[in-house]
């Protein structure tokens, strides 16, 4: 049964799936393309692996991620749960002629996974849009969808970045007596902490269920957000090694400097991104993040 913050993220993305489509695709320097830095990190995480042979991306939208992937010579399959996204995905897979890209239209909820196993699973943009007992059972299904040594890796929307963005995030947090959790968390990840220790940390407590936050652009009334150490816990207590965390879409400026000055947000934050995969200290900046987690 679809809840309200599903039927509204269907609606959404079945409206804006061209548009979608267009935003993943745009090359220039002059826009911060989220998407495709997303995208990025995922074939990042392949191309680190000793061998990958098929992959399963949740939420693959109009499946950009899965045609880059096998174009890689890899069998990519992808599901989403939006119609009007896996039409454009198939449509170009077939103008393409690719063998090794596959669609499905369905919930992950509703894949069936039997005698189906992958190297890497991966859910841009995904996590957002489910609730809290959604992502527990996404967690216990990407495990059992998994080869062993395989790689799940997570999208987020970034809650750290709520305490540098000087606006009503900040406030929600404050009021909600979370601020100074995040802030620990921060410094931890700019001193460098192992992922061990920060999988030792006390997280944040999660977000009120339901909580309805400001429109960031995308017509969806709730959103969630986690931190890297929420996201971390959760991991490890499902059976996985969380080995990476790395910054997406890195500010550097607060959010009302952005919309004032788009160009000046876009040449530092493009800047900034070519030092995103090794460098966590910039993480509390970041609006969103990746982390990459091995199954044991």
């Amino acid at each position: 049964m679809e809840t309200k913050q599903q039927k509204e993220a269907l609606s959404y993305f079945t409206k804006q799936a061209k548009e979608w489509g267009d935003k993943a695709r745009i090359t220039t320097q002059d826009e911060v393309n989220i998407i495709q830095q997303r995208n990025d990190y995922v074939l990042h995480v392949i191309e680190k692996r000793d061998r990958t042979e098929i992959t399963l991306d949740v939420g693959c939208g109009t499946g950009d991620l899965v045609h880059e992937i096998a174009r890689r010579g890899i069998r990519a399959i992808g599901v989403d749960f939006a119609p009007e996204m896996i039409r454009i995905a198939s449509d170009n897979a077939k103008r393409s002629k690719s063998k090794l890209a596959e669609f499905v239209c369905e919930s992950i909820f509703d894949f069936d996974f039997r005698n189906r196993m992958f190297d890497v699973v991966s859910a841009n943009g995904f996590i957002e849009y489910i609730s809290f007992d959604q992502l527990n059972k996404f967690l216990e299904i990407s495990f059992l969808l998994l080869k062993k040594g395989g790689s799940l890796v997570l999208g987020s929307r970034n809650r750290l970045f709520d305490a540098f963005s000087s606006n009503e995030f900040t406030s929600y947090e404050i009021i909600e007596g979370a601020i100074n959790s995040i802030l620990v968390e921060s410094i931890a990840l700019v001193k460098g902490m192992s992922m061990d220790k920060l999988a030792e940390m006390e997280p944040a407590p999660l977000p009120k269920v339901n909580q309805e936050q400001s429109n960031t652009g995308i017509d969806v009334s709730v959103r969630y957000q986690y931190t890297p150490v929420q996201l971390i816990r959760l991991l490890t207590e499902k059976g996985f090694e969380p080995v990476h965390v790395a910054p997406i879409h890195i500010h550097g400026v607060v959010p009302r400097f952005k919309d004032k000055f788009p160009a000046i947000h876009t040449i530092v934050s493009n800047l900034l991104q070519a030092y995103a995969d090794e460098n966590r200290e910039l993480l509390p900046y970041a609006s969103s993040f990746q982390i990459e987690a091995r199954r044991s």
